[in-house]
């Protein structure tokens, strides 16, 4: 039978000792690095050479898909009008598809995999928002292994995103419409995935960072 289990993870604050151990603890064998660009300055010991090879000498397997997963694109349609990444036109892309068919390739042969991003709290990156979004509402079960070591569901996840980006009853036209808990959730996406992009972009762009880049047709 194929797994139908799916982790997600965050480096930052590890050591590569305590990020292995967390993986050996659910018994991951490959993680699939879903940064644009595999490198950091805070992190060295996460560059993709250095933490390939660490993880190969363990036994664990390592892809680097971020010309699937990773969410920098030089592509105005796949931009809101606001001129952000709108994640919902880039998980509808023929690269975001064929990221997805490889992983569930990867399930059907026996892997445990773990989708790797720097930060921390997984409402914070796309590991959790868009990839691991996209295999929840497959029918995927995803769990967030959180510094600590304790998982998180997917649902508990969407809940705390909801509270943290939705407007809460008290600021909300009381003789508008009632929003539905689907539109607060679509709501809650929106708004983390923002965030979650223009943290991303000005880090892997630094100086180049020019955006938003409005997208005329929306």
């Amino acid at each position: 039978m194929t797994n139908r289990i799916l982790y997600t993870i965050g480096y930052a604050h590890h050591t590569q000792e305590s990020f292995l151990e967390l993986l050996l603890k659910y018994n991951i064998n490959c993680v699939v690095d879903v940064r644009t660009m595999a490198y950091s300055g805070f992190h060295p010991q996460f560059n993709k050479e250095i933490l390939q090879l660490y993880l190969k000498q363990r036994g664990i397997a390592y892809i680097h898909m971020y010309q699937s997963f990773g969410i920098i694109k030089d592509q105005i349609e796949l931009n809101t009008k606001e001129g952000y990444l709108d994640f919902t036109k880039l998980a509808k892309t023929e690269a975001f598809l064929e990221g997805i068919k490889r992983i569930e390739n990867g399930l059907e042969k026996g892997y445990t995999i773990a989708f790797m991003c720097a930060e921390k709290d997984p409402t914070d990156c796309h590991r959790s928002t868009l990839v691991a979004r996209k295999f929840a509402e497959m029918g995927y079960e995803v769990r967030h292994i959180l510094h600590d070591g304790t998982l998180e569901t997917h649902a508990h996840m969407e809940q705390r995103m909801k509270e943290e980006f939705c407007e809460p009853v008290d600021q909300i036209d009381l003789f508008g419409p009632i929003k539905t808990e689907a539109e607060k959730l679509e709501e809650a996406y929106a708004r983390c995935s923002k965030e979650v992009f223009i943290v991303n972009a000005k880090r892997v762009l630094k100086d180049d960072y020019d955006f938003p880049k409005p997208n005329p047709n929306g």
